[in-house]
Order: structure tokens, then sequence, then C-alpha cells
């Protein structure tokens, strides 16, 4: 990427996190807030025990429990996503920059018996405004590898909305990951349901809804706001993506003082009475350093919708492997 590319990509401050998910961030006025250091945590650490959460979970399918707090609604959701072979999560949303230019982006995930397929794309409307495409494809029967593919140059991204655009990647352009390879760039493995690591640790700090029960629609809404250091620990991995799709593609992982520094984050999620999350709306508050701007403010607003139909897992399975 030239540098008078740079100069708009920074300049506009688009920030993609494209791996669980995809946020595009605005730029605001706001006060300096200090890094957390994260380099001494694991995410087991952050989580709660396992064995509780699986008998939250039994408790919760078998009737023994009605009532649930927001942070064990979210567990009893990520765990049965965890256990479920096919799914598709899709993400969307926009990003308006200073100038007053809209970007649209899709993010779409779909896992299936046979692995994970990531397509994400944000294409940009004008010539000089960054735009981005990857393509990630982790297969079960070769656990060591993970395809990706990923491009900031707008040829290779056809269309001008994310519901009409076609990728043309070349294949010499794509790279092959060991795990543990992956694991140095994104902190996390690939299966890797879900955005955010909510748990009691991470919800010290923030506000969450309690005594959540079925509403008049059947489906359970809850509410859960993270803030401070404790949403730095949520986004332990989720960080490191932004990091990553922030710029030109990296060829080393990130250093600790590259991550962003959180201040929040809000989650509204919506489930159905069988424990399957259908939506997340997300907002994000954090900071990051840009070659133009140090510890430069953003704020995102974006939202995952989840689909378990085999009809929408084979479509976006398709466009995926196209």
């Amino acid at each position: 990427m030239t540098n008078i590319k740079n100069y708009i990509l920074y300049g506009v401050i688009i920030l993609v996190a494209v791996i669980t998910g995809v946020a595009i961030g605005s730029v605001y006025v706001s006060g300096l807030i200090p890094a957390v250091d994260t380099s001494s945590l694991t995410e087991a650490a952050l989580r709660d025990d396992e064995d509780e959460i699986r008998q939250l979970y039994e408790d919760a399918v078998s009737g023994r429990r009605t009532s649930f707090s927001a942070v064990e609604l979210y567990q009893i959701g990520e765990y049965k996503l965890k256990n479920t072979d096919r799914y598709v999560k899709i993400l969307s949303g926009s990003v308006e920059s200073l100038f007053g230019i809209t970007q649209n982006m899709k993010a779409i995930k779909t896992s299936t018996e046979d692995g994970i397929y990531y397509l994400k794309m944000s294409p940009a409307k004008m010539d000089m405004a960054p735009s981005m495409a990857v393509k990630q494809r982790y297969e079960y029967d070769n656990p060591n590898e993970i395809y990706l593919n990923e491009t900031r140059d707008k040829n290779n991204i056809k269309g001008n909305t994310v519901d009409e655009y076609y990728v043309d990647l070349d294949e010499s352009t794509a790279k092959t990951l060991t795990l543990d390879e992956y694991k140095s760039f994104f902190n996390t493995e690939p299966t890797t349901p879900l955005t955010y690591i909510v748990s009691d640790l991470t919800t010290q700090e923030g506000t969450y809804d309690t005594n959540v029960t079925l509403n008049s629609d059947n489906q359970y809404v809850f509410n859960i706001k993270m803030t401070g250091e404790y949403a730095t620990y949520a986004a332990f991995y989720y960080s490191y993506e932004i990091r990553h799709f922030s710029g030109d593609i990296p060829t080393t992982p990130p250093k600790q003082s590259e991550l962003p520094s959180w201040k929040s984050v809000e989650m509204t999620v919506t489930m159905d009475s069988d424990f399957n999350i259908l939506s997340i709306h997300y907002s994000e508050s954090y900071n990051i350093d840009t070659s133009i701007l140090p510890n430069a403010p953003v704020n995102d607003d974006f939202e995952d919708v989840f689909y378990y139909d085999d009809e929408t897992i084979e479509q976006y399975l398709a466009l995926s492997l196209a």
C-alpha cells in the first residue's frame, strides 16, 4: 500500500476486526486512556470454570433454572454454540469517517462438521479509500494448517455494496499458517465462536442485567456492559484481530504496546427459548495508535446475526468457497 493510501486509511480511521468478527470505527474526541498489560494473562484465567458452565447449561435446558443473570445466559449460549457443528454468523455494519464518507462491510463465518470458513469484505466506494477482503479456511481433517488469503487492494474487491461484491483473490498471495503461527497473530484458535470473554472477572466493572426470564416473544433479551481494564480483559483476543487488520498486512505478530486500549463495550443479546443466540449488538469504545494520531479514540457499532437452518448454512458456505 502506498504512503498516500496509508494516510487516507488512518485519516478515516477504519479499523477492521476480521476472524471472529469485523469492527469498523469512527473517530471522536475524548481523553486519553492508559493501556492495560494483558501479556501475562491467559484466556483460561479470564474464563469461568468450564465444568460449572456445563452444569449451568444442563440446569437451564432441563428447566431446573428459569431465571438467569446476563452473564450466565451469555455463557450458556456460548457453551451451546461451541457444541453446535452447523451455524452461520453474519456481522454487518458501516463506518462514517471524519469526512462524511460511509463504508459498508460484512463478515461471514460458516461452521460445519468439516471445518470453519470465513469471508470478510469491506469494499470502498472511493478509488483512494482502503478496501479489504479476507478468506480463511480451517478444516478439521488438517488441524495444523489454516489457509489465509487477504488483500488491501481495491482491484481485488468488486461491487459497490457488501451484498453485490465478489472477490478475486490471487492464490499466489495466500499463505498457510500452522496452528501455533495462527495463535501468535490472533491469540486464540479459529474455532473460538464469540468475540468477547464474558465472565465473573471481566464483568467486575460495568453493569449487566439480573433475573432475566423469557419475555412475551419467548426470548431472552439482556444487556452487558464492561468498562475500563475489564473491557480490555474481555477483548483478550479480539484486540489482536483489530491490530492485525488495522493497516497493511502484517508480517509479524502485534506487540503488546500496539494493541487497543479499551474504555467500554456494551452488548445487547437476543436468545431463543432453547438458548440459541440469535443476535448480538455491540457498541465499542477504545483507543489505538495510528501513524498520524497516537492513541486515536474510536467508536464502533455493529451487529452479529446467527442462523442455524441448513439452507442458509449451505448458501453462505458456497459463497465462502467460491
